[in-house]
């Protein structure tokens, strides 16, 4: 093994981050909830779902229900796909500023960004930004570079799918923007017609999401403006443009702890360098790799607005970059040893965590028995309405997305029953065949009943769980019916 870690270094962490990150997860009884709404949007979504645009669900749906055979491991290795697609062009990027050592212990330290893999096995929006953010950024430097009408196209491209996938990867193309007016260099390429062919790409990709947002009302921008202006502090209103910036910055640090940590062990005692990069260079990473991150907290700062940490996913990715651009040292022998062992002893160390969370934990989200629990809709369906097929339903993500992936006639789900947010159904086709309606509190139920006219009161079902060490817990499901004959 030693053999090849020094002869292949960065193909075998790649392997084994790879085997690590999506085996570990099968563990689990049940997919993680946002990767089950994603396949969701994949399944029933056309140019944009009811939070984001629509690219992740066209993965998932893609790799679940085509190449996957609807398979959990289809999910979990997409999202090790996407960690390893942003891996190969982190370390492109890299070879740009640093040598080939570094960029590959550049790279491989992001083992120590909880990103990369303890919170990347529930695939999302945040994981897909992981190889769309340095994918973007890397053709955007080789543009610079070379001023080739090849690289402002695929820049453009990337760009238009960063886009296309979250909202919040507007924050790099604010940042690379500023970089082309701040940079003298830069600055030269704008007399030229590469970037503005770049920037018709990038309209064009996202062009199909625009027009949905248009006739949509915004719906998954009102969802993206409400997730950051959840106020805790609404009593304290001058607090809030500090706590909440600062809050976010502390989350941004601690999750990146262990990166830092391996670097400043192996380098304390190393014998410092200064890698010569031109000013250029220094603006250029400071710029990509830090500025997104100062916008977001600048944001927070201004506004007085709650930020989720998890919104800062994809901005760590020039991490290891950074910390051997600026903080420079031999690369003895000494040194690697020390990195070799900190990223693998990090690794293990985190995946054991994960085994023992998922082995443990009791909860539904972890070890729901999501076939079985659909046969049961099915028995619960057929019991009250004959022959009459279930095609719809009703009820939170959790548990409605559950059913619609899950249960044998494949329904279709109208999350929290309000057909505004799900306008990929007919309401007309809705009201004429029913839905069973599912949500995990009685209060939840009751506020559906709100939103949909003759939905029938809650019954109770108990849903039993068991996790991998033996232990049960009961879960109690609220579910009725909509629309059929008696709950008029």
């Amino acid at each position: 093994m030693m053999k090849y870690l020094k002869q292949y270094p960065f193909q075998v962490f790649l392997v084994l981050h790879f085997m690590v990150w999506s085996l570990v997860p099968l563990l689990r009884k049940a997919l993680p909830m946002d990767s089950i709404e994603a396949v969701s949007w994949g399944m029933y979504c056309d140019f944009g779902t009811n939070k984001h645009p629509p690219l992740s669900g066209w993965l998932a749906n893609f790799f679940y229900n085509v190449i996957g055979f609807q398979s959990p491991y289809a999910i979990y290795a997409l999202s090790q796909l996407c960690v390893l697609i942003g891996f190969i062009y982190i370390y492109r990027l890299a070879r740009g500023f640093l040598s080939k050592d570094r960029a590959i212990f550049a790279v491989m330290l992001l083992e120590g960004v909880i990103y990369y893999g303890f919170s990347a096995i529930e695939y999302n929006v945040n994981v897909v930004s992981l190889a769309l953010w340095p994918m973007c950024v890397f053709y955007f430097y080789k543009a610079l570079k070379q001023n080739a009408f090849k690289d402002w196209g695929l820049t453009g491209l990337f760009a238009g799918l960063n886009l296309f996938n979250k909202y919040t990867s507007g924050l790099l193309l604010l940042s690379m923007a500023f970089f082309m007016i701040y940079n003298k260099n830069a600055r030269q390429k704008l007399k030229t017609f590469g970037p503005y062919f770049c920037a018709f790409v990038c309209l064009i990709v996202f062009l199909p999401h625009l027009v949905w947002l248009y006739q949509h009302n915004f719906a998954s921008l009102s969802y993206f403006v409400g997730r950051g202006s959840q106020d805790s502090l609404a009593n304290w209103p001058i607090l809030k443009h500090f706590i909440y910036p600062v809050k976010f910055a502390g989350a941004q640090i601690l999750f990146g702890l262990g990166a830092l940590l391996i670097y400043g062990i192996a380098w304390y005692k190393a014998k410092h360098l200064d890698i010569k990069l031109t000013r250029t260079q220094k603006d250029f990473l400071l710029t990509v790799g830090v500025l997104p991150l100062c916008l977001m907290i600048a944001i927070s700062f201004i506004f007085g607005v709650k930020l989720k940490s998890m919104w800062g996913f994809p901005s760590a990715y020039l991490t290891g970059v950074l910390l051997f651009a600026f903080l420079p040292c031999k690369l003895t022998d000494i040194f690697k040893k020390k990195l070799y062992i900190g990223v693998y002893a990090l690794m293990s160390l985190m995946a054991v965590a994960q085994i023992l969370i998922i082995c443990l934990n009791k909860s539904d989200k972890f070890q729901l028995d999501a076939k079985a629990f659909g046969q049961s809709l099915e028995q619960i369906w057929y019991a009250k309405n004959g022959k009459l097929p279930l095609e719809y339903v009703a009820g939170d993500v959790w548990w409605a997305n559950n059913a619609a992936l899950f249960a044998p006639s494949k329904p279709k789900p109208i999350i929290w029953g309000d057909l505004k947010q799900n306008p990929w159904f007919d309401e007309n086709d809705v009201a004429a065949k029913g839905a069973l309606i599912l949500t995990g509190g009685e209060a939840e139920y009751y506020a559906l009943r709100k939103k949909m006219k003759f939905v029938s009161p809650p019954q109770v079902m108990e849903v039993s769980v068991q996790n991998r060490m033996g232990k049960k817990k009961i879960k109690k499901v609220y579910y009725g019916f909509y629309n059929i004959s008696g709950e008029r």
